[in-house]
């Protein structure tokens, strides 16, 4: 198991167009890493950089106690797996599994060993005679990723390797990538633009933003506490709702409803004292029916706009009374059944319906007129 350490990477295209700006990062020996942003964040352009595929303009990337920053990737000790698997067409799966051995000038005897414990550990017995274009999507995965595993490197970068596959396919092949990590203990990192990819995935997650980092943290961590309302958005089953709030009188006032500091966690109410104009973040999963709740709870009211439902869950819009004048459009989701009393969780539900919902204290994300979060956050120290 190896370390990895980049510091104060750069890369940029064109002159005054940074891809990435000073990057740093440390992905631990063993450790999943999985890096999530939109796209053109800089998550590809990182792993090109970390093989050796393109050459970094400042900065220093060890692996190790190796420095590697100029080493060639031949050299690196890293195998990649990329997003269209880069089989070769014209090879069975056993010969594209042996091609980087055969490189690598081992003897037959060995590669046939190598290739057969490869193909048991990933179930590719049976595959082994067939050539790529007579492979499912995840069994062609598989294939790469076993191309990768034979050559025992030291780190794995794998560059959206599931975005190709169906739903049902990329959830069994992201358990496999997981357990297959844990197995092998290599140093792994793995960039995808799938929050629920990301989640599953991650020991810890990097969440970047136009070149640089947001914030470092375990999944949960991070969705929890979010450094800044960039995090808050990333990570959730539904976006958080955001609204525009003011500090008056130890209050907090959003439109029409507010909440007393007191009620606050002491954390929370120390870095909001003295403040004016915040942002609130309320995430629509923790939002729930007031009839459900006890009466320590800032409670929002509003009208239902529309209702989606999917399977046992719901995802309620509703215009709340807690906005602007041009009164915000907010989000709620919940099971489809935890009330009957509340017009808004039955199948009976229509637009214009008054909806009454609370949100514990503690469950509110607060945040500076910057979008920076008030008060402590989950984020690693870089």
């Amino acid at each position: 198991m190896h370390k990895l350490v980049l510091r104060s990477v750069t890369k940029s295209y064109a002159a005054g167009s940074a891809v990435l700006k000073p990057f740093d990062l440390v992905a631990q020996a063993g450790e999943l890493v999985v890096l999530v942003g939109p796209s053109g964040c800089g998550k590809s352009t990182l792993l090109k950089l970390i093989a050796g595929l393109e050459k970094l303009d400042d900065g220093q990337i060890l692996l190790g106690e190796r420095d590697i920053t100029n080493v060639e990737p031949r050299h690196r000790r890293i195998a990649m797996v990329f997003q269209n698997y880069a089989l070769y067409p014209h090879l069975s799966v056993r010969e594209n599994l042996a091609y980087p051995l055969r490189r690598q000038k081992l003897r037959a005897a060995d590669i046939v060993l190598k290739v057969s414990a490869v193909a048991r550990q990933l179930r590719l017995d049976e595959l082994l005679d067939r050539r790529p274009s007579q492979l499912s999507g995840g069994q062609k995965q598989r294939v790469a990723m076993g191309r990768a595993i034979i050559r025992e490197p030291d780190l794995f970068l794998l560059d959206e390797p599931l975005s190709n596959l169906d739903a049902a396919l990329r959830t069994h092949v992201r358990g496999e990538i997981r357990d297959l990590q844990r197995r092998l203990g290599t140093t792994m990192i793995y960039v995808t633009h799938d929050q629920v990819e990301a989640q599953t995935l991650a020991d810890r997650l990097v969440i970047m933003r136009n070149g640089e980092v947001q914030q470092v943290g375990p999944p949960q961590e991070i969705y929890e506490r979010p450094a800044n309302i960039f995090a808050a958005a990333f990570l959730g089953t539904a976006p958080p709702n955001f609204l525009a709030g003011r500090i008056v009188d130890d209050r907090v006032e959003i439109g029409q409803a507010s909440l007393p500091l007191a009620d606050l966690p002491g954390e929370c109410r120390t870095a909001l004292a003295g403040r004016e104009q915040i942002y609130v973040g309320l995430r629509p999963e923790m939002l729930r029916p007031t009839c459900d709740l006890d009466r320590d709870h800032f409670v929002l009211r509003g009208k239902v706009i529309r209702r989606e439902i999917v399977g046992n869950s719901q995802n309620v819009h509703f215009r709340s009374e807690a906005g602007s004048a041009d009164a915000a459009k907010l989000s709620a989701l919940a099971g489809r059944h935890l009330s009957d009393e509340l017009v808004w969780t039955t199948e009976r539900a229509g637009t214009d319906d008054a909806v009454e919902l609370g949100i514990r204290p503690e469950s509110i994300l607060f945040f500076d007129t910057d979008g920076v979060a008030i008060g402590a956050h989950g984020s690693d120290a870089l």
